[in-house]
């Protein structure tokens, strides 16, 4: 009962994302530039997956997400493929190669839920199910593992950037091999709380991961925190609250910036500090994520707002509204 207490609350928290907001059918939960540098992909509660030239802005393609949240989306780091998440059980999760336009099933895959991503070679794809569990596939879609990772839920995951052993996060911190070994676990907070989001810095050395606050205060703005941890669970940093949960960080190509989805964009330093934001607005931003060359920044909003910034968080232009 505790368990699925808590599930329910972490999907009711993640959908309206704050007090301030409902459910916008317009949010564009995701963003993901392609590693080439040609494409940006997102998708969110249009049930469309919407892909742009990332030179010119044009809307290239559509290709339809029906009656489902897409939650998260990953490019393939060599091959012209999406991975794609759901929260749901109907189209869940699955992989498009771009090349022919067609999915690629996941093999007896139940339910989705919001973490995705490939490992480092693209060899391995992990995604979360509904409630506790992570599954590993091949980039074909079959099967290699499923195991629990959080008896609470799985709202991120992240691949470490050399080895097979990923970062997942919810009610806890997990640090798993691609077949579900343990290699640590820990509370990142002392009262419960909800992380939503994970990136390894490109060292591999240590993570960062962004929250929602303290559950027991659901209309607080002061809880909110961006903490840096090592894989022994020791906390590298933590930075002061702001006025909006964390929604997606990203650290930019050479690991020397971290980008933040929030009330605003921040850029932070790999010790914490504030390099430079965006002003706040209530149109708050959910996915985020750099060019390849580090050069700008991308970011969706609450409202369906796709936006290209510098790399010092100053607005260039609004690519869709």
């Amino acid at each position: 009962m505790e368990k699925l207490f808590f599930f329910l609350l972490m999907c009711s928290l993640i959908n309206i994302c704050c007090q301030k907001q409902v459910e916008n059918k317009e949010t564009l939960w995701t963003i993901a530039w392609s590693p080439d540098g040609k494409y940006i992909a997102t998708g969110g509660n249009q049930e469309v997956l919407k892909v742009f030239d990332a030179k010119t802005f044009e809307l290239l393609n559509t290709y339809p997400v029906p009656g489902v949240q897409l939650s998260r989306l990953k490019w393939h780091p060599t091959q012209n493929l999406l991975a794609v998440i759901t929260q749901g059980r109907t189209f869940k999760a699955k992989i498009l190669d771009l090349d022919t336009g067609k999915w690629r099933e996941l093999q007896d895959l139940e339910s989705s839920f919001r973490a995705l991503d490939w490992n480092h070679t693209g060899e391995l794809l992990a995604v979360s199910e509904l409630e506790d569990t992570v599954s590993v596939y091949t980039v074909h879609g079959s099967r290699v593992s499923r195991f629990l990772a959080d008896s609470k839920g799985v709202a991120g995951l992240d691949w470490h950037p050399s080895k097979n052993i990923m970062v997942t996060v919810g009610d806890q911190i997990g640090i798993y091999t691609h077949l579900g070994d343990t290699i640590n676990a820990f509370l990142p907070r002392n009262a419960e709380t909800l992380v939503l989001c994970v990136e390894w810095h490109t060292s591999g050395d240590f993570f960062a991961v962004g929250d929602y606050g303290l559950l027991e205060n659901k209309v607080s703005d002061k809880d909110k925190l961006l903490q840096f941890w090592n894989i022994d669970g020791k906390k590298l940093h933590e930075i002061k609250p702001k006025k909006a949960e964390y929604r997606n960080i990203r650290w930019n190509p050479n690991g020397k910036k971290l980008a933040s989805a929030s009330d605003a964009l921040r850029i932070w330093s790999q010790a914490g500090d504030l390099i430079a934001e965006s002003a706040s607005a209530n149109d708050y931003l959910w996915g985020v994520d750099w060019s390849p060359d580090g050069k700008f920044i991308v970011t969706s909003s609450s409202e369906g707002k796709i936006a290209l910034w510098d790399k010092n968080a100053n607005l260039l232009r609004v690519i869709e509204e």
